[in-house]
């Protein structure tokens, strides 16, 4: 009785956070694109924002989608193409988020951190030219990183029915088994490169940010005050981006490693924080930015006038 409750707190916890987590990154990509169509231009880092927007939203409904039909249509993921496509799908999804937030946190450090090196030259004056050239190869490389999951992930054995739990069967007699050694590979494979480039501008943009903060606090002017709250804004959400966006990275590595995978309440764990993460990042980006607080509002009461 006990272990039913805690099932059904948690799936009520993996919807309620899947669905707000939904709506909050639809929140972002629809006042992005009223401002594009106000405007008819969108910033750079609005760009790169909406398009990690749009990947959350994707990948949250993929996972939405994913739930239900494992609790509805158990059978269809019994079936090695729509499971192979599905996890593919799921992979996909988490690669092009991971690297629009290294796109992103790249563009941070390229146009606040001053280095007078030829590379941040380079960047800083052709940094809004680049990303969009940068975010379409991005999905490229996600894509390919993505395909040897559907080649490597799953190992299809024939065995007899009456010995195997139908949770793995296919249409065919054979059964799903997962290769969760070369799935840990292939994850890491292709995760390590925007971690890698995230992690290396993170860590140099929240350094730069604490030097120069500690600098301009010594002086003590109040000329500064407002750099220095700028800076302390930043400070902030890098680090929090950071600390989410590695909590993620750790999430799906267990999730990719099947360290857990036969643990009774794992799939729902897991998915409530792969939905978290993304949906605090985006509800500080909301937070931070009065153009998107205020269509954030006008949704919430909105929502709840209705009801």
């Amino acid at each position: 009785m006990m272990g039913d409750s805690v099932g059904y707190i948690l799936s009520i916890l993996f919807h309620v956070t899947s669905l707000v987590g939904f709506l909050v990154n639809l929140i972002i990509v629809a006042a992005n694109f009223l401002k594009w169509k106000r405007n008819n231009s969108l910033q750079t880092c609005d760009k790169i924002i909406s398009s990690l927007a749009i990947s959350r939203v994707l990948f949250i409904f993929n996972i939405i989608i994913r739930n239900g039909l494992f609790q509805f249509f158990p059978r269809l993921l019994q079936t090695k193409i729509i499971s192979l496509f599905l996890y593919s799908l799921t992979m996909f999804l988490y690669y092009t988020s991971h690297w629009f937030a290294a796109i992103l946190c790249v563009f941070y450090c390229v146009k606040i951190v001053t280095y007078n090196y030829k590379l941040f030259v380079f960047l800083k004056t052709r940094i809004s030219t680049m990303v969009p050239w940068i975010i379409l190869n991005s999905l490229l490389i996600s894509l390919i990183s993505s395909l040897p999951f559907h080649w490597f992930g799953y190992d299809l054995k024939l065995q007899n029915s009456s010995n195997v739990s139908t949770e793995n069967m296919t249409k065919n007699g054979h059964v799903i088994d997962y290769n969760f050694t070369n799935q840990f590979l292939v994850f890491v494979a292709g995760s390590f490169p925007p971690l890698l480039i995230f992690c290396f501008a993170n860590f140099l943009l929240i350094h730069f940010l604490l030097i120069h903060t500690r600098r301009m606090s010594g002086v003590g002017s109040h000329n500064h005050s407002p750099n220095l709250k700028s800076h302390f804004c930043a400070l902030k959400s890098m680090s929090l981006f950071l600390v989410l966006q590695i909590i993620f990275f750790i999430c799906m590595s267990l999730f990719a490693s099947g360290i857990f995978y036969h643990l009774k309440y794992s799939f729902y764990t897991f998915w409530i924080i792969l939905c978290s993460s993304p949906l605090f990042h985006s509800l500080y980006i909301i937070y931070s930015s009065s153009e998107l607080r205020k269509p954030f509002l006008l949704k919430c009461l909105g929502s709840i006038g209705c009801s």
